[in-house]
Order: structure tokens, then C-alpha cells, then sequence
């Protein structure tokens, strides 16, 4: 039996109701069937938008992509926004003829010579042959030849390049030095992976990073783990220093990226015995103390502490923390920090720290 796709409440409310995203968009998001959106809708009892008006593609339109341009029906469906199905049958609708299924001939012999000996790729064959990567790769399969290491991942599940400014270069840096583990895979591909017992981060990491490169999430006995594949360029990723680069900190916007990153994979905004703290720990001494420095730099009161010392069998380092616990330096940080976070939770929970904050002023006012 299949696993049941792991979506929160929030998360789905948020992308659905405020962001209006449709169905569809939220599925390729989680890389699912859009009746699994609406199940999921249905489920949480989310209130269903009307439904679309019916599509209209004028016959003259739709006879000139796909007999004049030769466009297949997918890349027709993603001019309109609509599945290739749709497209299919509004050809049916209009009788346009459809073309027959394209067969491509090639022997095991000749399939093994030009991937094996001449070591094409399927993307090169299949140019040959004037068909797609995804047929050669099966074609593979069929055979019974072996494919070379990464050839399913990078067929099926294509990688993209990042082509992000610094802001978010920055955001996924501090992400990952907080949460994620990342390696190379013979240089070609970029692993990263999680292990979580929060939803939520894994919705944050698949909308982050899955939209580079295929994400698949496995749940264990205690928590899900959550690995992408992603393509070369995302390099910058691969280091694991203590420390925060000088391109992030002579920038105060790829600062607030980075901590806002940092923050959404170590952080926590809470109310403890009805006043808001800020509080972020990790076992990175020297990234925290950077972090506690600039934040002073920007003129917040931040402090940087020992937080635990490192016990035999249990944790082998030293635990810091940065706090902000001052409610005007506070309020000051979560007017700098609320445009960069991403974290569904780590957001909400910040304004109830601003609620809180603001209730204790109108307080202080009222009994002056």
C-alpha cells in the first residue's frame, strides 16, 4: 500500500487559501497527483475555490501548436497551465487528428554500442533517434543493460541549475549548515538530506530545494527523512565550516537571508512566562558568536552564551546559544528578520512574539 503524502494543515491552507495557488500547483510542489490536494483539502476541511471556468483554446491556436509547430501535447499543456490530458481531448473536441505513438527502432546491439563503447549519453542517443531520454533510458531497461551510475535520477527526475541572486544563495547556505547533510555523488549530483519529526520542515525543504531537483521523503520509526538531488552548480553547499563567509556578513540583506535560514532550521520565537524571547543554539561556536556580533553591529541586543557543556555519551560538544531577549531589540529584529523567513511555524510564532510585545507596551502605556 502506498504512503499516505505527508502535507500539514498549515502548510496546505497557506499555499491554497492565502497564496491562491491551484491544485495542480501545489501538486507538482509535492511532486503528487492533484487529487490528492483535493482529497487532502477535503480532509482538513478547507473551503474548495469555485471551480475553473471552462478552458477555451481557439481551434486555430491549438491547429498551429501541435500540426504547424509539431508541439507535443505537454508542451502544449504547459503554454496553458492545463494537463496534457486536457490538451488531448480538446484536439478530440476541435478533430484535429492526433499523431500515432512514435516507435523507435533500435536493436539491443546498436543500444549497447553507442551507450556502452561509444559512451553516449541517453539524452545523445535519443537525439539520434529524434525522441526523448526517457524512451532510451527504458529502452535500457528493457534490454536489460546496465545503466551508468546517476542515469535514472538525472533522466527521470531532471536537475536545475541555480540560477538564485546572493539573498537566496545565502538562505539556503545558512539552512544547511543548521540542518542539512550534504555530499557529492561522483561529482555530478549534490545530496542533500534530513532527518525530521516535523512536517513542517519537511514542506520548507521540498519548497526550498525540490524545486532544483527531485525530493523523496521515507518515514522511519521515529521521524522522516527527506534527501534531494540536486544539480553541480548547487557546490556552494558542500562546505561545513564553523564559521559565516565574508560575502554574508559585508551584506546585511545575505545576513538576515543567512540567519533567517539558519534561524528556520535552528530557531525558535516563543512566549515563556508571558514574555517573547528569541533563542537560536547549535553546537557552531563561531557562527553564533558572528551572528551575536553583527545583530549588536545592527544595533540589537543580542547575547551569545554557553548553553551546556559537552557530556561523555550524549553530545561530544560544547552547546551555545544566541538569545534576544530585550523587548525593543526584539520588536527591532522581527522588523528585520520577517521579510527573509520562510518556516510556516517559525513565522506564525514570531508574531505571536510581536503580539506579545505589543500588548506589553499598550500595557506600560495605560498604567503611565
Amino acid at each position: 500500500m502506498a504512503k499516505k503524502r505527508i502535507i500539514s494543515k498549515d502548510i496546505l491552507e497557506d499555499l491554497y487559501t492565502n497564496r491562491k495557488l491551484s491544485t495542480h500547483q501545489i501538486a507538482r510542489r509535492f511532486n503528487c497527483d492533484p487529487g490528492v490536494i483535493q482529497r487532502r483539502l477535503k480532509e482538513y476541511k478547507l473551503k474548495l475555490r469555485s471551480p475553473k471556468k471552462k478552458i477555451i483554446i481557439p481551434k486555430d491556436e491549438l491547429f498551429n501548436l501541435y500540426i504547424n509547430k509539431n508541439f507535443s501535447t505537454q508542451k502544449i499543456a504547459k503554454i496553458f497551465g492545463i494537463s496534457s490530458c486536457t490538451v488531448y481531448y480538446k484536439l478530440k473536441e476541435w478533430g484535429i487528428e492526433t499523431r500515432h505513438k512514435k516507435l523507435v527502432k533500435i536493436s539491443k546491439r546498436e543500444l549497447k554500442k553507442l551507450y556502452l563503447n561509444e559512451k553516449l549519453s541517453c539524452l545523445e542517443i535519443a537525439n539520434r533517434f529524434n525522441c526523448d531520454a526517457v524512451t532510451i533510458f527504458q529502452k535500457l531497461k528493457k534490454f536489460k543493460i546496465k545503466t551508468r551510475s546517476l542515469s535514472e535520477a538525472s533522466i527521470i527526475y531532471p536537475k536545475k541549475e541555480f540560477l538564485g541572486d546572493n539573498k537566496l544563495k545565502a538562505y539556503m547556505i545558512g539552512f544547511r549548515l543548521g540542518d542539512l547533510n550534504v555530499k557529492t555523488k561522483t561529482g555530478e549530483t549534490i545530496l542533500i538530506k534530513s532527518n525530521t519529526t516535523k512536517q513542517e520542515q519537511l514542506a520548507l525543504i521540498k519548497m526550498i530545494y525540490g524545486k532544483y531537483g527531485h525530493c523523496k521523503i521515507s518515514q522511519g520509526k521515529k521521524d522522516y527523512c527527506v534527501w534531494c538531488n540536486l544539480d553541480k552548480s548547487f557546490f556552494f553547499l558542500l562546505p561545513k565550516e564553523d564559521k559565516i563567509e565574508d560575502w554574508i556578513l559585508k551584506e546585511n540583506v545575505c545576513f538576515l537571508s543567512f540567519l533567517a535560514g539558519y534561524s528556520d532550521a535552528e530557531g525558535n520565537f516563543g512566549v515563556y512566562s508571558k514574555r517573547a524571547r528569541f533563542r537560536v543554539g547549535s553546537y557552531d561556536k563561531n557562527i553564533l558568536r558572528q551572528i551575536a556580533n553583527k545583530l549588536n553591529l545592527l544595533g540589537i541586543n543580542a547575547k551569545f552564551n554557553l548553553e551546556g557543556k559537552a557530556i561523555a555519551g550524549k553530545h561530544n560538544k560544547d552547546f551555545y546559544r544566541v538569545s534576544i531577549n530585550d523587548k525593543s531589540s526584539l520588536l527591532d529584529f522581527i522588523n528585520l528578520i520577517k521579510p527573509y523567513i520562510k518556516h510556516n511555524k517559525r513565522y506564525k510564532d514570531m508574531i505571536l512574539c510581536e503580539n506579545n510585545i505589543f500588548e506589553r507596551n499598550k500595557k506600560y502605556i495605560e498604567k503611565k
